[in-house]
């Protein structure tokens, strides 16, 4: 049974104690523990009983003047070990300098004067209280959404953003490292043939055998559902020596499990350096896959083609404006075509790199393949979000797979509304054309949880990928958002003419609103309103930009 939360009284006059615990029994006595002390080192005793206890210590209402110890200087040196308790001063004679240490070193949520009003104290504790667990039910969301972020759903290993997070770590200390990557080419005929739990139980042992064959000497990571990375402070060719009587292991048809013998075709790449060292470990990876080679193949220069360095040196970029919030929104309005008036627009990702800002088509792909759209997503809704929080429009973020697919992504979004104080129904989450929920089976039970919290959902691209009438099915969107190729031809193709007035129609009968997208004409927009869309949305009208206009250019 798990111990009751704790408020601590902290006083030398035995009658003030005694006043103050009954009082407070009388109110919180049912839920909570009312613990007394008569100075800081007692009451200190007592902390370290609630601590091994592991239980919540909520409120510490402490006196100024005690023997030993004076309340200022105790507030102070607790903030340093229990952050999140609230402090609360209540004396008669604490000086000015006390109460202002107290308020700027120790954190103090309240002062309150002797004789206190029970009336005032009580509704302070509650306070307190309310704002002690609303703190930790946020840290806790936060905690479990960076346990998400840099561990693999699946087999709990450290993940790529993890990989990426200790590179630049040993890049700040300027230390060299090697590492080997290592790839189950035969995954696809393995879930093909056998389903994909048995290729997780595989990829599961693969891992277990790994980490035990290594005896912790190295640090092995699970970046994708094929591919393993091993990190070591050895040198390369050290690093390869110990993975190559593991290779034995796979190589072999006696690799079972549950009585069935595998054989695993595996890729061998290695490379060292710093932080570029994983991005010359791919290339290798690439030039195997290429030879289609079990041997080990290192990284050389001569790897490095125009085109692939390219690549690489966009996604050190990427990963370089991740790690410094270089992530920012640019807005596009969208308007209202009854009122004639933009009031919502769409955040759109961008990336600044210097003096330069980078455009979706720059780094949309790459952040894909190296698995940092992720990072970007989260980032551009915490921007976008902070962005909104001081300006009164309805706004929308597009949606991944990489968001939807985990489990927390909703009560992490909670926690965003919640610190930016934001009405979930101002906010639209778009979903993207490339996802199928076929595959990504949790993305739709992550689009319901939105829902409930109040968020409102846009299918993006509607009649385009996996953006069909199917996807009406699985959820009630609340707007649907015509792609543009069905748009841009509207007044010359008879054919997009019908199909867009079909969705017009469709949209009706199932209660969502439409957005058309790509308007750069008059003559477009025209025909949208004659077919009684709700809004639209192109250059016609604004182009995406890295603020909002000021509010009498956005009525048209």
């Amino acid at each position: 049974m798990n111990e009751k939360p704790y408020i601590l009284c902290i006083d030398d006059e035995f009658f003030i104690l005694w006043n103050l615990k009954e009082q407070l029994k009388k109110v919180f006595g049912t839920s909570f523990t009312i613990e007394t002390a008569e100075s800081a080192e007692a009451a200190k005793e007592i902390i370290k009983e609630i601590d091994t206890a592991n239980a919540d210590l909520c409120v510490v209402i402490c006196d100024h003047v005690m023997p030993g110890q004076k309340g200022d200087e105790f507030l102070i040196e607790m903030q340093k070990t229990h952050p999140r308790t609230k402090k609360i001063m209540l004396t008669g004679q604490a000086p000015a300098q006390a109460i202002g240490n107290a308020l700027n070193h120790g954190c103090l949520y309240r002062y309150l004067s002797k004789p206190w009003d029970a009336h005032d104290l009580e509704l302070t504790i509650k306070q307190a209280i309310d704002a002690y667990f609303q703190e930790k039910s946020l840290e806790e969301k936060n905690k479990e959404l960076a346990d998400t972020l840099y561990y693999h759903r699946d087999t709990k290993y450290p993940n790529f953003e993890s990989l990426v997070k200790e590179l630049k770590g040993n890049n700040l200390s300027n230390t060299n490292q090697s590492i080997l990557l290592l790839k189950i080419v035969t995954f696809p005929t393995i879930i093909k043939t056998f389903g994909i739990e048995v290729y997780r139980k595989i990829f599961r042992k693969v891992l277990q055998l790994l980490s035990v064959h290594l005896q912790n000497e190295h640090k092995v990571f699970h970046l994708y559902s094929d591919e393993i990375a091993i990190l070591s402070n050895l040198s390369e060719q050290a690093l390869v020596d110990a993975v190559r009587s593991f290779r034995m292991i796979l190589k072999s048809d006696e690799f079972f499990l549950d009585g069935v013998g595998f054989h695993l075709d595996c890729r061998y790449a290695s490379a060292s350096g710093q932080e570029d060292c994983y991005y010359k470990a791919k290339l290798a990876l690439f030039q195997a896959e290429f030879q289609n080679t079990m041997d080990f193949v290192s990284y050389t220069e001569d790897l490095s083609t125009d085109h692939h360095l390219q690549n690489f040196q966009v996604s050190q970029k990427i990963h370089t404006a991740i790690s410094q919030k270089n992530i920012i929104p640019y807005f596009q309005g969208i308007l209202d075509n009854q009122t004639k008036e933009i009031r919502k627009f769409e955040c759109l990702a961008r990336i600044r790199d210097r003096d330069t800002i980078l455009t979706p088509d720059v780094f949309l792909k790459l952040a894909k393949v190296t698995g940092s759209i992720r990072m970007i997503g989260l980032q551009m809704i915490d921007e976008s979000m902070q962005y909104f929080s001081n300006h009164p429009y309805d706004f929308s973020i597009n949606l991944t797979e990489s968001e939807l697919e985990y489990k927390s992504f909703s009560k992490w979004v909670e926690s965003r509304l919640s610190q930016y104080k934001i009405d979930p129904t101002r906010v639209t989450f778009e979903i993207l054309e490339d996802i199928s929920f076929s595959e990504h089976k949790h993305s739709l039970s992550t689009i319901k949880d939105l829902k409930t919290i109040g968020c409102q959902i846009a299918i993006d691209d509607f009649g385009v990928q996996y953006s069909n009438l199917s996807r009406l099915l699985e959820f009630n969107p609340d707007f649907l958002k015509i792609d543009g190729k069905f748009i841009k031809n509207l007044p010359e193709n008879k054919t997009a003419y019908l199909l867009v007035q079909g969705i017009v129609e469709l949209a009706r009968g199932i209660g969502a609103k439409v957005v058309a997208e790509f308007v750069d004409r008059p003559a477009i927009q025209d025909l949208v309103e004659s077919l009684g869309i709700e809004y639209s949305q192109g250059y016609l009208f604004m182009k995406p930009s890295a603020a909002i206009p000021e509010a009498s250019s956005l009525k048209l």
